[in-house]
């Protein structure tokens, strides 16, 4: 199982990592990234989609550990 987690680093106070719920989980790495792929860039604010195209907001698929 697969979950989209938000990524930005800040020089000063490091990692900020959040898990976006409203997505869900999916069954697999393919399908998690076509998520990201079809719905990310439509669904930011404006301020978000100048930073994910800055390349200082990014969104990966993570394997959930299930133990």
């Amino acid at each position: 199982m697969y979950a989209i987690l938000a990524v930005t680093l800040h020089l000063l106070s490091g990692p900020d990592v959040w898990v976006v719920t409203d997505a869900g989980t999916f069954k697999d790495k393919a399908a998690c990234e076509a998520e990201v792929a079809k719905s990310v860039p439509a669904k930011l604010k404006e301020d978000e989609q100048k930073a994910y195209e800055a390349g200082a907001l990014q969104y990966v698929c993570l394997r959930v550990i299930e133990k």
